[in-house]
């Protein structure tokens, strides 16, 4: 923000500061505008003339004052409202042209000039997309720019849910994207569409894996298909081996490949692995990612084993924001399984702690339906329970898992 103050005033004096005198020059004008004194050497330093000493607010609000502002914050706001709206505007340009190279160049300031380019990423790709525009969204998912391992994970959450939920809407896909790597790991391993699995999503999967781009993205989607045969009321295969205790994967992923396999296993074999996968993971990062998939998946299948075990024996820490639905998921997990076990007490703790608001876009019309089984069981008089029951058979049908029956709400706490 400093350097855009110091490029606004060149642009007011008409000039680029390269001297001493232009100093002067910028000092006197000042003192003959406002009637205050601001030293030439203060300016040199600020312009790299001489050492540099990070500027002042006295002075940065004097120079904001220079250029018809109230003082620093009202330029700062100004000029950040200003840069967004010119981005924007450069953006619908491009877009409503059709230009790839504009669109390619625009992308390539955004990233030296803006610091929220996730953001920038994710409404033009929307945008692309409203405008149909698939072969030009994928030749940006090419882009050296777009590289998905240049991103933070949250990053690419923003990006993935952002065009995720357009995707889910348009239902229209192009078959060069299934080529596009890039796309697949900031989209496809990002916005897991749970509301889907039987819709486009599923058909992106069974697409997706005969193409094998890669290894993880092959892994991950045999791993969806497999989770979709099971809600499905279809036999399962799950072919995961030791690759749950690997360190080369996402530890997402690796909770993925966990809860499938734990969906075969005997009780015995549970525990052992259970104990095994943590004994692992836990001397290598934070357990909260380890375990994501097994929350909703023990409540699925009504585990209390798996349950038991992640409540008494894991410590969960939220080190980054989108762990916060991580640690949501475990808190309905401990609503049911208290619930199960008759601690009243601490029932009404985890679901004061849990909130459907707090739910990844792509899982929470799922989740949402795994909620209704406990308002159900918890709804007082038949009136309650009836309303609760038809939301659940409204969200059964819409995603249409056949494992999802009305029996299944009626005795799951039985």
């Amino acid at each position: 923000m400093i350097d855009l103050l110091k490029k606004q005033i060149e642009q007011k004096i008409g000039k680029e500061i390269t001297n001493r005198g232009d100093c002067e020059m910028i000092s006197n004008a000042i003192l003959q505008t406002l009637d205050v004194n601001i030293s030439y050497n203060t300016i040199r330093r600020l312009f790299g003339l001489a050492t540099y000493t990070k500027p002042n607010k006295k002075t940065l609000d004097i120079l904001s004052k220079f250029l018809g502002y109230k003082n620093y914050f009202h330029f700062s706001q100004n000029a950040q409202y200003k840069e967004k709206t010119e981005f924007q505007n450069d953006m619908y340009k491009v877009i409503y042209h059709n230009d790839i190279e504009a669109i390619t160049a625009l992308i390539k300031n955004r990233k030296v000039n803006q610091q929220n380019y996730s953001g920038f990423i994710a409404q033009l790709s929307r945008e692309l997309l409203y405008d149909k525009s698939y072969s030009n969204l994928n030749t940006v998912f090419k882009l050296q720019n777009l590289d998905y391992k240049t991103f933070t994970y949250s990053e690419l959450l923003h990006i993935g849910n952002s065009i995720g939920l357009i995707i889910r809407k348009q239902e229209h896909y192009n078959e060069a994207l299934f080529y596009n790597t890039n796309f697949l790991h900031c989209v496809y391993l990002t916005f897991v569409d749970y509301s889907s699995l039987n819709g486009y999503y599923g058909a992106w999967a069974k697409k997706i894996l005969q193409k094998k781009p890669s290894r993880e993205i092959t892994i991950f989607t045999s791993a969806i298909l497999e989770f979709n045969k099971f809600i499905n009321n279809k036999s399962i295969n799950p072919k995961v081996d030791n690759l749950i205790y690997t360190d080369d994967l996402n530890p997402i992923l690796c909770s993925r490949l966990l809860a499938l396999k734990l969906l075969k296993a005997n009780e015995t074999e549970t525990i052992e692995v259970l104990h095994k996968y943590y004994t692992i993971h836990s001397k290598r990062a934070n357990l909260t990612d380890y375990s994501y998939e097994l929350f909703t998946t023990s409540i699925v299948t009504k585990n209390l084993q798996i349950m038991e075990f992640l409540v008494q024996k894991i410590i969960l820490r939220v080190k980054f924001y989108y762990q916060k639905s991580h640690l949501n998921s475990f808190y309905l997990m401990g609503a049911f399984y208290y619930k199960l076990i008759g601690d009243e007490k601490k029932e009404a703790e985890y679901n004061t702690l849990f909130s459907l608001n707090e739910c990844r876009y792509s899982y929470e019309e799922f989740i949402s339906l795994l909620y209704q089984i406990y308002l159900y069981d918890s709804a007082e008089g038949l009136s309650n329970k009836t309303k609760i029951k038809k939301k659940y058979i409204q969200l059964s049908k819409k995603l249409n898992y056949p494992y999802f029956s009305e029996n299944y709400l009626t005795e799951y706490f039985k």
